[in-house]
């Protein structure tokens, strides 16, 4: 998703029901920093906050923490029962904060979501999906203490318990669980998320030579594999994904074919978006982009196979790798390019990217 214009560059499934583990907690901080409660507002650890499972901070009943340093917690550590301290501390019940949150979600426009909990542990009426997710990420962003939780790396969150005139505070180290903020240039903050009917989920943003995107993946198995390689796509073709205003899948990360595949008749482009990509020298399709040759020459070979014009692009990265792009074409008429995608779409599962020719970077080696 485009940060800025909220434009989907790339997508697949984004709107089926999943349940999104920890992700959640975005809603809880959102609701959090939105009520009226301050940072330095100190709020009581009850036994329910204390029996939940991990991960969490181990707190006891009695003790008391901010809700800024609860806030750390929350979203570095994902600590399950600081969410809590959270829920009961502002709304009074959990079932109260978790309604808030779902009308918090709904009133963002994430409206396939619902939520029975702050902390996300599976529950059958909790779910949201991975277009909803941006939507409140990209929300959450807006708030500059959310925001600057979120970039931090590594704190720590006091607990305060109180007997008598005795104060006994622990300091509690907490490290960020988002990788991105370590070995991604332009990472700017995200929230994890496990559980076993979750799988592996993550929500987050980069920005980088003014474009500024927000990834959205529930129910990975392979978690930052999938996330750098949706991210590093949508940044190297940030400006043709735009012009095309198309919205493709993850099969460019994975590079199955074929296996989430959605056949349509549906135009490809509404009249405004077609204004938008006319072009005098013809058109080209992107069909998808690899780092492996071997996986890009198969599927060129694939549908070469289909009787297409493919080609392959070998385009080197700024950090000295080098992306493989199989394309097809050149096409004289849009309408010509239309139905081809269509038809590679309905076989492979590939969902094209219609270029105008003359944008079309120029290749390093010749079409083969």
């Amino acid at each position: 998703m485009d940060a800025v214009t909220g434009q989907i560059l790339y997508q697949r499934e984004p709107d089926l029901l999943l349940p999104p583990a920890s992700t959640t907690k975005i809603v809880t901080a959102i609701v959090a920093l939105e009520s009226d409660r301050r940072g330095r507002d100190l709020l009581s650890v009850t036994k329910t906050a204390t029996r939940v499972p991990s991960s969490k901070l181990f707190l006891r009943p009695g003790q008391a923490m901010t809700v800024e340093d609860l806030l750390y917690a929350l979203l570095l550590s994902s600590a399950n029962d600081a969410s809590l301290v959270l829920a009961e501390g502002i709304a009074g019940t959990v079932d109260h904060f978790a309604e808030m949150m779902t009308n918090k979600a709904h009133e963002i426009g994430a409206t396939n979501s619902h939520f029975a909990n702050p902390h996300g542990l599976t529950a059958p009426e909790h779910y949201s999906t991975a277009r909803d997710m941006a939507l409140i990420f990209n929300y959450a962003m807006k708030n500059p203490t959310f925001r600057e939780i979120v970039q931090t790396k590594t704190s720590s969150v006091s607990s305060i318990f109180t007997s008598g005139k005795t104060q006994k505070v622990r300091h509690i180290p907490i490290r960020n669980h988002n990788r991105l903020l370590w070995n991604f240039d332009g990472a700017i903050g995200g929230k994890t998320g496990y559980t076993h009917a979750a799988q592996r989920c993550f929500v987050g943003g980069v920005s980088r030579n003014g474009a500024t995107l927000i990834v959205s993946i529930l129910g990975s198995r392979d978690l930052w594999g999938d996330t750098r390689k949706l991210l590093e796509y949508g940044l190297q073709n940030y400006e043709t994904l735009r012009a095309a205003s198309t919205t493709s899948a993850a099969s460019l990360a994975d590079g199955h074919a074929g296996m989430w595949s959605e056949k349509t008749n549906a135009p490809l482009f509404s009249w405004e978006e077609e204004k938008k990509v006319r072009s005098l020298s013809g058109y080209i399709l992107q069909i998808a982009s690899f780092r492996e040759r071997d996986r890009a020459e198969s599927l060129q070979k694939w549908i070469t196979e289909e009787g297409y014009q493919a080609f392959l692009e070998e385009v080197p990265l700024n950090n000295g790798e080098t992306t493989y792009r199989v394309r097809v074409g050149p096409y004289p008429q849009l309408m010509n390019a239309q139905e081809a995608a269509r038809e590679i779409e309905s076989k492979s599962g590939f969902r094209a990217i219609i270029l105008p020719a003359s944008s079309a970077s120029p290749s390093t080696e010749k079409p083969s």
